[in-house]
C-alpha cells in the first residue's frame, strides 16, 4: 500500500497537469483485462482507512491501493480540478449529498450491497454507499468545565463566559461542521449561528476540536462522534449530545466517474457494506454508528432512540451550501 500526503503534492501535481504518470491508466489492467489497482482519496482518520485497506488486501491481495489522504475540501478540489482524466477511484469521506450534488463528478452507487443496509441511510439522489453514520456533539475537558457548569444544549454554548474557548472546525473545510452549522440553522435560524459564533475559536481541521479539549488547550469543542470517543480512554473528557437537536447523518463513499479503476473501486464499496466489516467497525472504532441493519451499536454509544433527533435538510443544505458558507464568513468578520 502507498500513500501521498495531499497537502505536500497536490500543488505541484495540479500545476504539471500530470498527477500520475501518463501510463497510470493504460497499466491498470493485467493481460486477462482485470484491473489491478485501487486508488483511494480519504478524509477519514488513518488508523481506521488503514484498517479496512488491509482487510481489503486480505481479501483481495492482488489489487494494489494507494491511499492519498488530506481534508474533505481538498480532496473535493482535487477531484474536480482532474475531471478531465481523473486519477482516483473512490472519494471517501465529506457528507452524504456530496456524490448528489456533483454528479458530473461521481458515478450513482447501486448494488445488492444496499439491501442490509437500513433504509434510513439509503441516498434519495442514489450516489451514496452509505459505510457509516454519525452526529455532531458537544466535547468538554472535565478539568477545565464544572459538572454543573457543562452546556447541554446547543444554546447554552452562546453564554458569553464561554467567549474565545469553544473550537470548531472550519465549515468551508469540514463536512461534519457544516453539517453542524445546517443544524443549527434548523433549530434557531441565523440568530443561533451568530450568537455560537461570537464564542468560537475556528480551526482548519476536523480534529482540532477533540484533541485540543483532551489535551487541555481549551474547555470545549464541536466535534464528530468518533473524534470525541476517542479521548473517553484518557478520562479527561465528556460528551453532550445535545437536547435541542442533533442530525444523525450518514457519512460519504462515492465512485468517481471515469476512474481508472472502476470495478475495483464498486468492489470496495460493496466490502465496506457488507455486514462482517459493519460488525468489525462496531468493535473497533466506538462513535462510529453502523449503518447496517442488523449489525448493533456499542453499547458503550447512545442509542437513538434516546436522542433528540432532527431531520437535515439535505437538499437545502446542498444547493444553498455557497450561500450558507458566504454568509457564516460575514458572520464571523462581523463578530471578531
Amino acid at each position: 500500500m502507498r500513500r501521498i500526503t495531499l497537502l505536500l503534492l497536490i500543488g505541484a501535481l495540479i500545476a504539471t497537469g500530470t498527477l500520475f504518470a501518463a501510463g497510470t491508466r493504460e497499466a491498470a489492467t493485467d493481460p486477462s483485462g482485470r484491473e489491478r489497482r485501487l486508488v483511494i482519496y480519504a478524509s477519514h482518520p488513518t488508523d481506521m482507512v488503514d484498517f479496512y485497506v488491509e482487510r481489503f488486501k486480505q481479501r483481495y491481495g492482488d489489487i494494489e491501493v494507494e491511499l492519498i489522504t488530506g481534508g474533505t475540501g481538498e480532496l473535493l478540489s482535487r477531484v474536480q480540478a482532474e475531471r478531465g482524466r481523473p486519477q482516483g477511484d473512490i472519494m471517501w469521506g465529506g457528507g452524504s449529498h456530496t456524490g448528489g450534488s456533483a454528479p458530473d463528478l461521481f458515478l450513482p452507487y447501486d448494488s445488492p450491497a444496499l439491501e442490509g443496509i437500513s433504509p434510513a441511510f439509503h441516498d434519495p439522489k442514489g450516489f451514496n454507499a452509505p459505510f457509516d453514520a454519525f452526529t455532531m456533539v458537544i466535547v468538554y475537558n472535565k478539568n477545565l468545565v464544572p459538572e454543573n457548569e457543562v452546556p447541554r444544549r446547543w444554546a447554552d454554548l452562546t453564554d458569553p463566559k464561554w467567549r474565545g474557548r469553544i473550537v470548531h472546525a472550519n465549515p468551508a473545510a469540514s463536512s461534519s461542521s457544516y453539517a453542524a452549522m445546517v443544524t443549527w440553522l434548523e433549530i434557531g435560524g441565523w440568530d443561533l449561528v451568530e450568537a455560537l459564533a461570537r464564542n468560537q475559536i475556528i480551526a482548519e481541521s476536523s480534529s482540532a476540536p477533540f484533541t485540543q479539549v483532551g489535551q487541555g488547550e481549551n474547555p470545549i469543542g464541536i466535534a464528530y462522534e468518533e473524534g470525541a470517543f476517542r479521548w473517553v480512554p484518557s478520562g479527561n473528557v465528556g460528551i453532550v449530545y445535545p437536547e435541542d437537536g442533533v442530525a444523525l447523518l450518514p457519512g460519504g463513499l462515492f465512485l468517481m466517474r471515469n476512474s481508472p479503476n472502476p470495478n475495483n473501486a464498486k468492489l470496495f464499496a460493496d466490502f465496506l457494506l457488507e455486514q462482517e466489516q459493519q460488525e468489525a467497525l462496531a468493535r473497533n472504532f466506538p462513535g462510529r454508528r453502523p449503518t447496517h441493519r442488523n449489525v448493533d451499536l456499542d453499547p458503550a454509544m447512545t442509542q437513538v432512540d434516546q436522542l433528540n433527533v432532527i431531520e437535515y435538510p439535505v437538499d437545502a443544505a446542498s444547493a444553498n451550501r455557497a450561500e450558507y458558507l458566504a454568509r457564516w464568513r460575514e458572520i464571523m468578520i462581523r463578530t471578531r
